[in-house]
């Protein structure tokens, strides 16, 4: 059986930005588990010599990486998923990786939209069959949307 071991999430903080505001995208995206994430941060010099924090943050937990990941796929169209799932995905031989890149203006205002200009950048760490994961997930999509038209 598919499993998500873990979540890994990186943003930049640039010194134009507030880094609670860049927090709070961050929050908004891990949404009820952003408390069971570990964060960790550090500043680093731009190319201009202006300070960039990087922010790294980790979610081991697998319900709640599952509940992310399915959060963050249910809010992208069926075009956006299927490049997800053919164009960001590297296969392994015990499982693989998913990299979603995140809009972060628009994480901040509560909405996940894929961008790769200065994104949430996301890598979905996977144990077992990529596309058995796939297969599970389009099924809890379809269901959630079945349940909410009726």
């Amino acid at each position: 059986m598919p499993r998500i071991e873990k979540l890994s999430l990186q943003v930049l903080c640039h010194a134009t930005e507030d880094q609670n505001k860049v927090l709070k995208a961050v929050r908004n995206v891990l949404g009820d588990v952003a408390d069971k994430a570990s964060i960790s941060s550090e500043t680093l010099k731009g190319h201009y010599g202006d300070p960039v924090t990087i922010m790294r943050i980790y979610l081991l937990d697998e319900k709640a990486c599952e509940e992310v990941f399915l959060r963050i796929l249910s809010s992208l169209s069926g075009f956006e998923r299927e490049e997800l799932w053919s164009e960001r995905t590297k296969k392994g031989k015990h499982g693989g990786k998913l990299y979603v890149r995140l809009d972060k203006q628009e994480a901040f205002l509560g909405r996940m939209r894929q961008s790769d200009k200065d994104p949430i950048r996301i890598v979905v760490d996977v144990r077992g069959n990529v596309d058995a994961l796939r297969k599970e997930f389009e099924e809890r999509i379809q269901e959630a949307g079945a349940k909410g038209a009726s």
